[in-house]
């Protein structure tokens, strides 16, 4: 079953972690709006940390939602971090839960210490959970053969349904279940039953 307002993957935006001075240098995805109105802006700025005994670069991720009635975005912070100069940074902003009450998106980072984080926002309560998709995927094959990963829907159970696919010749496309808790992945089961997630453009009537 499928519940969506694009079926098409989820665009990825990036930039070298940097500090520019005066002009604090970000990123964004384009908005997205769920089923209920809400739009969301995933966001990273960054610069040097500022530290005396380091020279590394800061990365804060934000997510503006904007409710459905017109009014200011609020801000809600998904997580900071601080690294290699010139690293890679990656967002991507998958979409909503069918009923609207979830977004979900992906951080990545290059350099000495790679990342790649799932995070689920909660629009009801307002929490942030974090998932490292790089220790979960530790001894699977999809991490073996460097893959990207992205999060396509959502099982009836309320486990999020993960694909991973190849960036070199290694491998086939694989889909996968994250368990409700956001600690345990297993295969996604022939033929099981999923909804994808709800992702419509902003200017979409």
């Amino acid at each position: 079953m499928l519940f969506a307002a694009s079926l098409l993957p989820a665009p990825q935006v990036s930039m070298d972690c940097v500090d520019t001075g005066a002009n604090i240098a970000s990123v964004q995805t384009q908005p997205i709006r769920g089923p209920a109105g809400v739009a969301a802006v995933l966001k990273v700025s960054s610069a040097d940390d500022h530290s005396k005994n380091t020279h590394l670069c800061m990365a804060e991720y934000q997510l503006l939602i904007t409710p459905a009635a017109a009014g200011a975005p609020s801000f809600v912070d998904i997580l900071s971090s601080d690294g290699d100069y010139s690293r890679k940074i990656g967002l991507r902003l998958d979409g909503f839960s069918p009923d609207g009450k979830h977004v979900f998106g992906l951080l990545t980072e290059g350099g000495k210490t790679p990342l790649t984080m799932l995070f689920d926002y909660d629009t009801a309560g307002g929490g942030v959970q974090l998932t490292d998709l790089i220790k979960l995927f530790a001894h699977s094959s999809a991490r073996k053969c460097s893959s990207a990963i992205d999060v396509i829907g959502i099982a009836p159970s309320g486990a999020l349904v993960l694909e991973s696919s190849p960036t070199q010749q290694c491998g086939a496309m694989r889909r996968w279940l994250l368990d409700s808790a956001r600690s345990q992945l297993q295969p996604l089961p022939q033929g099981a039953s999923t909804t994808s997630l709800y992702r419509s453009p902003v200017d979409a009537p």
